[in-house]
């Protein structure tokens, strides 16, 4: 058998047979230049000559000889691509696509007692130092958080399944508070989370994974689909039936909190009465704030009313919803701001997520009490207690705007208004029904056009401001907390409907 002739340039030969061969393999270098001897050099073209038996290598002798002419090439490439210069940078936005990423996480890992990245399968990249950076700064400062929040920050940040859960809610808090979706490129966030919770319902499920679960569940009812977050209330009232009850559950009543805010929320979508029974301290550390009388209110709301229950619950709500706005706008922004190691916070200290819970249930019993059902003004005072709840995620919760709640919130006050005679609300009662109508303006879907949207609130407020010489601002974001109150009220001052009284609007500690 001959080997065929092999062509190459003259100057790679001469560089190769000045340089002695080296090798790893024993016998693979003297093959090697036994190889060598056998060539002939004519007219700079190198002539293979056949060997005989007795030189031909042997097939693995050849394989060697091979893979060190391999390596001695790949050497060469290599220093020779070092020697080169490389391709300049000729942007800056190269340059920065260039530049290699501090994957070190900037998150106080002490606030959990523990590191979770080394505690926990949590993968560091920068999605999760943007999630928990975004949920120890941004969410834990907001009233979303229950209160006290420094226990509840450590609570997240020791559990393998309630940390992952975390992650995906921060996540999706990030990008909801910017007006935008959670792309579909953190979805297998979301799967680690589910796949971490279903991995602990092969067992008996720990308070963690009963608070991931409620946690899911009220992330689905703010900003997911309805089909998702209605499996997660059905296994969420699985686990609960399976620990006896949320009075059995334990991290210092943060479990029962978080779970208490997820039955409301669902209640609300679902129309229905919540199930569950918390346990809440509504009234801790509620100073009287002077300054507020509701005149003839409840006059003016009688005849609309028909019903002292009704009055009297449309009062409380009313007031009840502006004490809570003037309690926490007093607090100055120093001390209510939780870090790692500040004290506890006025908000804190009073359960201010207790309050809320308490009024937003409050809410709801009334949604569904008999007295509203007879009343013939049920469609205007459904109307308000929608609004009243809007209110309460927007405005006392923090929820980001043009959530699922308010927007759906926000159809249901459109579709009751619409049945309801405007201009005799508008007689007795034009404060409620300014105030209803800047609520559900807020909460409508800025993405829905023509007169089912925006729109139709936006026509309804100019009748109301051609009527009693106001103007409400246009801008959704010039108006939040007492500004919705004082708007309104501020049609109060050109009505005469009855004798004026003295009645005070400080309400702190009253039942339904």
């Amino acid at each position: 058998m001959f080997v065929a002739p092999i062509v190459v340039s003259l100057s790679r030969l001469v560089g190769d047979r000045g340089k002695p061969q080296e090798t790893g393999e024993s016998g693979g270098g003297d093959q090697s230049k036994a190889v060598d001897d056998e060539e002939d050099i004519k007219d700079g073209v190198i002539e293979a000559k056949p060997l005989s038996k007795e030189k031909r290598p042997s097939p693995r002798k050849a394989v060697r000889i091979r893979r060190v002419r391999q390596t001695k090439a790949k050497a060469k490439r290599r220093e020779s691509k070092a020697a080169s210069p490389g391709p300049q940078l000729k942007s800056q936005e190269t340059k920065k696509r260039l530049v290699r990423f501090d994957l070190k996480p900037r998150v106080d890992v002490k606030l959990g007692g523990i590191d979770p990245f080394g505690a926990f399968e949590l993968p560091q990249d920068q999605t999760t130092d943007l999630a928990l950076h975004h949920w120890n700064h941004v969410v834990q400062n907001t009233r979303m958080a229950t209160n006290p929040r420094q226990p509840w920050m450590m609570i997240n940040l020791s559990d393998k399944t309630l940390l992952s859960v975390t992650v995906y809610c921060s996540l999706n808090h990030f990008f909801v508070v910017r007006g935008q979706r959670c792309p579909p490129t953190y979805l297998p966030r979301k799967l680690h989370a589910i796949q971490n919770i279903n991995a602990e319902l092969q067992r008996m499920p720990s308070d963690h994974a009963v608070v991931a679960v409620a946690m899911m569940t009220l992330l689905e009812c703010l900003a997911g689909e309805p089909n998702e977050w209605v499996v997660h209330k059905q296994g969420l009232h699985l686990m609960i039936r399976s620990r006896g009850g949320t009075e059995k559950l334990g991290l210092d009543g943060a479990a029962q909190r978080v779970i208490s805010w997820a039955d409301t929320c669902c209640a609300i979508l679902l129309r229905t009465k919540p199930t569950l029974q918390p346990a809440l301290i509504p009234n801790a550390l509620e100073p009287a704030i002077p300054g507020f009388t509701v005149g003839n209110l409840s006059e003016r709301l009688s005849p609309l009313t028909a019903s002292s229950h009704l009055t009297s619950g449309i009062l409380y709500i009313y007031l009840r919803l502006r004490y809570l706005t003037q309690f926490f706008t007093t607090i100055p922004v120093s001390l209510s701001t939780v870090t790692s190691s500040s004290k506890s916070t006025l908000l804190d200290e009073s359960y201010f997520s207790d309050k809320i819970d308490f009024i937003e249930r409050a809410i709801l019993s009334l949604l569904s009490s008999e007295a509203l059902a007879e009343s013939s003004s049920a469609a205007f005072l459904t109307a308000f207690l929608n609004a009243a709840l809007i209110f309460v995620y927007e405005e006392l919760r923090e929820v980001p705007m043009w959530n699922n709640v308010s927007l759906c919130l926000s159809q249901r006050i459109r579709s009751g208004l619409e049945l309801v005679e405007l201009e005799r609300v508008m007689a007795c009662c034009p404060e409620l029904l300014l105030w209803v109508l800047m609520l559900g303006r807020s909460g409508a879907n800025p993405l829905e056009l023509g007169t089912r949207g925006r729109l139709w609130f936006d026509k309804e407020i100019k009748m109301v401001e051609d009527n009693f010489g106001l103007e409400v601002p246009a801008n959704l974001k010039a108006i939040e907390g007492l500004n919705y109150f004082e708007i309104a009220e501020g049609a109060v001052a050109n009505l005469t409907c009855g004798e004026k009284t003295d009645e005070q609007g400080d309400v702190r500690d009253e039942g339904e």
